[in-house]
């Protein structure tokens, strides 16, 4: 990321409309779908960021920002998005092997005499009609009302590079699900390939048997994941939409169906806390074998028993991959509130009798119940299951909907009472955190206290109030 800010600057200074040839949009398509190690691709929407963080009001740097957007009112038009997209493999720190950014410019004569204007010593590309500008990792280009930055580490020459990457902007649109993705209209959108993932991927993954890495190939292949995020009045959200193959959706170890029956079981009243998992562990034994990590997973086995069960045993047989945990506050006679929880751990075929076979880490330290189906670990016989499930806050109605669910309710927690560092004082701005996921995708969702004002605006604010605290701590 500390590469990507000064590099979305620039392009957010020449990013401007009026162009006459392939759209933007289009010319960005056709390169991704033409360049098969693109693992990542999306796009940014400044100008809907900027306005939504209402810009203008930050103090000091509000006015200089919006003075300097104003010099370019005339030839710049932040109403189209930055795209970008991001080539594999990644090493070992977690870069890229390159990084593309795509944005539309009124004309190349007017960028060119700019970025010259700024020191940028643009070179003249007379084959391939474009200018561009090159320092070390880095080239910036453009041709006609398409402006190109590329970042790629160990490249000393991005000549034959710039015109390979105006040609594939130049190949006809498909209809696919790239072309979906990128058309999808949110503040930020960021779509993986999960095919080029794996095909790009140098890491343990490689050391597979050749017909696994081929079996694997096939299982992902056509397979994609689109993350949408969204800055909206009192809330933040993360949308997760897994378009998988048929082949991939089978071999993901998570049961498609509720876990109702396991709120009915976990406990009472209103937590403040909540996650319920529901695993299909017939699926992951079966995936464990056939991509030969029985050794990993035997390890994670013995630290359940003490006895000779196998990892099959344990996560099958014995229990059947629902588990849930629900958090509450308990007021202590003394005064004042502490934190009780309830854990509730499902059986397999084996029952009560398979369950007795285990350790579990920290048990000894908990009251539980033993029934036949399932087991319940607690710390307060208060909040033990009732006649009543339990009840969780506005927002988080479909909590336990989807195989993997949670939420915090935050609104009046006593945050100083935690001791948290300056970085989490957010918390205190936050009603409540929703997130779920199944095989199709999922949701997470940050509500604010403050319903009305935009959810990126109440983030500036409060990041702006912590700092100028903390420059006033320094000086004083």
């Amino acid at each position: 990321m500390k590469f990507l800010i000064p590099i979305i600057l620039i392009f957010g200074l020449f990013a401007c409309s009026g162009s006459n040839q392939k759209s933007l949009q289009d010319s960005f398509t056709s390169f991704v779908q033409s360049n098969d190690k693109i693992v990542g691709f999306g796009s940014i929407r400044i100008k809907d960021i900027l306005t939504k963080a209402d810009y203008t009001k930050i103090p000091k740097y509000g006015p200089l920002l919006a003075s300097q957007l104003a010099a370019f009112s005339g030839t710049v038009d932040f109403e189209k998005p930055l795209y970008f997209a991001v080539e594999g493999p990644f090493d070992i720190e977690g870069y890229p092997a390159a990084l593309y950014l795509f944005a539309e410019s009124k004309n190349q004569d007017s960028v060119t005499n700019k970025l010259k204007s700024f020191g940028f010593d643009m070179i003249k590309n007379e084959e391939g009609k474009y200018n561009y500008y090159q320092d070390k990792e880095f080239s910036i280009s453009v041709k006609e009302s398409l402006l190109v930055g590329v970042l790629k580490p160990k490249t000393t020459e991005f000549k034959g590079l710039l015109s390979k990457i105006y040609d594939q902007a130049s190949i006809d649109v498909k209809d696919d699900k790239i072309k979906q993705f990128i058309d999808t209209k949110s503040d930020i959108v960021a779509g993986i390939n999960l095919e080029s993932l794996y095909s790009t991927s140098n890491t343990d993954l490689e050391k597979l048997p050749k017909d696994k890495k081929q079996a694997l190939l096939s299982m992902v292949k056509g397979s994609f994941v689109l993350n949408s995020l969204n800055f909206k009045a009192g809330e933040l959200e993360l949308k997760i939409q897994n378009f998988f193959s048929s082949a991939l959706t089978q071999k993901i170890p998570l049961k498609n169906s509720s876990s109702s029956e396991i709120l009915k079981k976990i406990g009472s009243g209103e937590p403040r806390l909540g996650l319920l998992l529901n695993f299909d562990f017939l699926k992951l034994n079966s995936l464990m074998e056939e991509f030969n990590l029985q050794d990993e997973y035997a390890q994670l086995a013995k630290n359940f028993s003490e006895k000779e069960l196998t990892s099959n045993e344990i996560f099958g047989d014995i229990l059947n991959g629902q588990f849930g945990m629900v958090a509450y506050d308990e007021m202590m006679e003394e005064g004042g509130m502490t934190p009780v929880g309830n854990l509730f751990v499902g059986f397999g075929k084996q029952g009560k009798t398979g369950f007795e076979k285990l350790n579990v880490p920290g048990a000894g330290l908990l009251q539980k119940d033993i029934f036949e189906n399932h087991a319940l670990f607690y710390l307060s016989e208060n909040f033990k299951p009732s006649d009543n499930q339990i009840k969780v806050p506005q927002g988080c109605e479909n909590f336990g909907m989807k195989p993997i669910s949670g939420y915090a309710y935050l609104d009046g927690l006593a945050i100083e009472e935690f001791e948290l560092g300056e970085e989490f004082k957010f918390i205190e701005k936050i009603d409540h955190i929703y997130f779920e996921y199944g095989q199709d995708g999922g949701v997470l969702k940050v509500r604010s206290i403050d319903s009305k004002t935009n959810f990126l605006k109440q983030s500036v604010d409060q990041a702006l109030t912590q700092l100028s605290e903390m420059l006033i701590k320094m000086v004083l």
